[in-house]
């Protein structure tokens, strides 16, 4: 149910929350069934319970005959089913269960990756929401009882997908070549032409994408390529992905090239700004407003 409102999707975590419930849907989900007449605890608790399915149309009644509707299918699913995007046994399988609580956690000492923003994309990739408190991204800064330290923190909003998950497009190798030639071949870092072929790069990085990407390549203009991409080496691709990480799980803007400068806002990350400043964003504008002030 990617793209679920609030109200559905705080109705699923209180069933997965309720045992008594929850078994409820699982007896459901084997067909229809009849509640009798006994007026016992037990059956009125179990009618009680399907009344208020009822009411939500996750189950239809047909005199006493209960059966799930089609909504109540997807619900039980998303009340049951176990979400985990990882393999069983993998550091980021490891964050996940540990986030699947839905409370705070220290990401330094609480979950298992070293590099907990890459876990944190793929997860949001696959379309689970964390909660936002500060502005500083997916978490907040908080202190920790265990490392007694004023860390980042994350907190999964549901245990389970609300969002469309967020894609990447195929770039077609004909925008590639283009974008190169655009550039002359030249490393946005430092303007070097290497050997080796140069590899296109988002300005904003994966890990900060909100939404799946909807390029069309064929009809962009020159503006609009030089807005959105840049080419780099390997390693400076790699070594942006690292700074970018940085900045999502610190929410302070790292130095470019170890130059505390930035052409718009400051070291500290805003949403309203977004990447935008930062030289690792765009090293062509950050080096031309950083001349233009040295030649003042």
């Amino acid at each position: 149910m990617p793209g679920m409102d609030e109200e559905t999707a705080d109705l699923i975590l209180s069933i997965r929350e309720d045992e008594r419930r929850r078994a409820v849907l699982d007896h459901l989900s084997a067909g229809a069934k009849t509640v009798g007449d006994s007026e016992s605890d037990a059956n009125a608790d179990v009618r009680s319970v399907l009344e208020e399915f009822a009411s939500a149309g996750i189950v239809e009644r047909d005199g006493s005959t209960y059966a799930l509707t089609e909504v109540g299918e997807r619900i039980h699913e998303y009340a049951t089913a176990d979400w985990n995007p990882s393999n069983e046994g993998t550091k980021r399988a490891a964050t996940f269960e540990t986030l699947s609580d839905c409370e705070w956690h220290c990401s330094a000492c609480e979950l298992p990756s070293s590099q907990p923003a890459k876990d944190i994309q793929m997860l949001r990739k696959e379309g689970f929401e964390f909660v936002q408190n500060t502005g500083q991204g997916q978490g907040d800064y908080r202190h920790c009882e265990t490392c007694e330290a004023t860390t980042f923190h994350r907190k999964l909003k549901y245990p389970f997908p609300t969002q469309q998950s967020i894609t990447r497009q195929d770039m077609p190798d004909s925008f590639k070549r283009r974008v190169r030639d655009l550039y002359d071949h030249r490393d946005a870092f430092d303007g070097s032409s290497p050997s080796t072929t140069l590899e296109v790069d988002h300005r904003v990085p994966e890990v900060r994408w909100e939404e799946s990407e909807s390029f069309d390549y064929e009809s962009m203009t020159d503006e609009e390529v030089t807005e959105h991409f840049q080419i780099l080496s390997r390693k400076h691709n790699l070594l942006k992905s690292r700074k970018c990480e940085s900045c999502v799980e610190t929410g302070t803007r790292p130095p470019f090239m170890q130059i505390e400068y930035y052409y718009e806002g400051d070291e500290t990350y805003d949403e309203d700004l977004g990447c935008v400043g930062c030289g690792w964003y765009n090293p062509h504008e950050w080096r031309a407003s950083l001349q233009a002030e040295l030649d003042e």
